[in-house]
């Protein structure tokens, strides 16, 4: 999967992930504003029903400021290693989401 950000906060008895993965189009970091890709945004508590939502056609600086977003909120950057360690059932989680055929393609 094409990772663009993955975020974890954890408050009391919250534990909560966010993350951003890249459908489409390549991961430029020189052409923002002129690339534009599909993105599917993912959240969810373990143990509750992960939620998706797709965010059609924006361009990296769009997908920046929706994790900036996140990180102002409290979340905090972790690489998909650590997300596997945060949420152990993350994939099995997905693969119940209607976003997943998206994904498999």
């Amino acid at each position: 999967m094409n990772y663009h950000w993955i975020g974890h906060c954890k408050e009391g008895n919250s534990d909560k992930v966010w993350g951003l993965i890249r459908l489409t189009g390549e991961d430029d970091n020189l052409q923002f504003g002129f690339r534009t890709n599909n993105y599917v945004a993912f959240w969810g508590r373990r143990g509750k029903k992960l939620q998706t939502k797709i965010h059609e056609s924006i361009d990296r600086y769009d997908a920046d400021r929706l994790c900036d977003k996140k990180k102002d909120r409290g979340y905090n950057t972790i690489n998909p290693n650590r997300l596997d360690e945060v949420y152990p059932e993350f994939e099995n989680d997905l693969q119940a989401t209607a976003v997943w055929a998206l994904l498999s393609v």
